[in-house]
């Protein structure tokens, strides 16, 4: 089963660029200047930095091209690759003409294969900003700079979905772009005018398991996903798309199906495909017969680690077809049969037992809970397939 990968848990770094004083006798100039790029809705996600607008969601490569540099951890983008769908630590952008200005961000691989940070997407960017003459110049819709107060930014984005003030205040915002991208936004407020913003990917574009009982659903949900085709659920809470979720399942029967035809010393590579496709399409009947137990999870309140406890049934099919299987191979033998003649006997023979499935001693398997990395590891979901099919040793 593959990885959920995922499940990914974001915390919202913020952002920290510096609003700078401008050239001249008016300092604040540039505000006046850069208002007409932008849009005047938060919604509309877009900022102006230095003069350049740029777009959130976005690519830390629309940044790289202007004028800003990967520091830290991420400086050796030459070896340095994130997994797909995995978000990196915090890492910071520096202005390659003022080595003074600086912005944080999390990157996120939204591609297949593994990729340098330099390809990859913004997770989050986050910025403080402040009246320092070398900072950078931030300006956001409708005008919001490092000088507009609380009220200012009501006025402009009206009511915050959520306050929190912990000694600082911070205003939050949400919106959902065209492409159906749920966008985060908190501004960050001290002695009365904003001094932080940070744009970021909410949790909810992706499946959140964040409890006890989200483990118990979310697992449930994959493994009927994997081995019922069942994904309804699985794709509406986000931990797929509809088309990820019908490849998934579709590598489950196939491994089935192979590993059934390995077992009963059919070839899958060399018969027909119309041969082939028969025993897909029993696969698709065993596995609609496999059977679990709901999850027993063991999470407390607000951790991550955990474990979790599945009790599996594995099916005899395996067993109850290898008399009748036996029968045409002692029967006929290989020399008598062509390898498409001797497959498809041996469908004919085990088809009907797929009504007289039934269960071997449950299995319970014990598995241990990160959610803060795909909740399940990959080995033990493999284990789980295995299991239930029982094809574990």
């Amino acid at each position: 089963m593959k990885k959920i990968a995922s499940v990914c848990l974001i915390a919202a770094m913020g952002l920290q660029l510096t609003a700078c004083a401008g050239l001249g006798g008016n300092k604040d100039a540039w505000i006046e200047e850069n208002t007409g790029k932008i849009g005047t809705t938060l919604d509309c996600g877009q900022f102006v930095v230095n003069g350049e607008v740029y777009s959130f969601p976005g690519d830390i490569s629309d940044w790289l091209s202007s004028g800003w540099h990967i520091s830290n951890n991420y400086d050796n983008t030459d070896t340095f690759l994130l997994e797909t769908n995995v978000e990196s630590s915090e890492f910071e952008l520096f202005n390659d003409e003022i080595s003074s200005q600086y912005v944080s961000m999390l990157a996120i691989n939204l591609e297949e294969e593994p990729a340098k940070i330099a390809d990859c997407s913004i997770q989050c960017v986050e910025v403080k900003v402040s009246d320092d003459k070398d900072s950078v110049k931030l300006l956001l819709p409708g005008g919001i700079t490092y000088k507009s107060t609380k009220e200012d930014v009501i006025a402009a984005y009206g009511d915050p979905v959520e306050i929190e003030d912990d000694g600082s205040l911070y205003y939050y915002y949400q919106y959902t772009t065209a492409d159906d991208w749920d966008i985060n936004v908190e501004i960050g407020i001290s002695d009365d005018v904003v001094d932080q913003v940070s744009y970021y990917l909410a949790d909810s574009n992706w499946g959140y398991v964040g409890n006890a009982q989200d483990c118990i659903q979310f697992v449930d949900d994959a493994l009927k996903t994997s081995f019922y085709g069942d994904y309804a659920n699985y794709v509406e809470d986000k931990f797929d798309t509809e088309e990820n979720a019908q490849e998934l399942y579709e590598s489950e029967v196939q491994y089935y199906a192979e590993g059934l035809m390995y077992y009963l010393d059919v070839d899958y590579e060399l018969i027909d495909p119309t041969i082939a496709q028969g025993y897909y399409d029993l696969s698709v009947k065993v596995l609609a017969k496999f059977k679990w137990d709901t999850p027993v999870v063991d999470l407390p309140d607000g951790a991550s680690y955990g474990s979790m406890e599945l009790t599996m049934y594995p099916t005899d099919f395996l067993d109850i077809i290898l008399e009748d299987a036996q029968a045409v191979a002692d029967e006929y033998g290989p020399a008598n049969m062509t390898e498409d003649e001797y497959a498809e006997n041996i469908l004919n023979a085990i088809t009907p037992w797929v009504d007289e499935i039934s269960y071997k001693d449950p299995v319970v398997g014990t598995y241990d809970i990160d959610l803060d990395d795909g909740v399940i590891d990959s080995d033990d979901w493999d284990e789980i397939d295995l299991i239930l099919m029982d094809l574990a040793d």
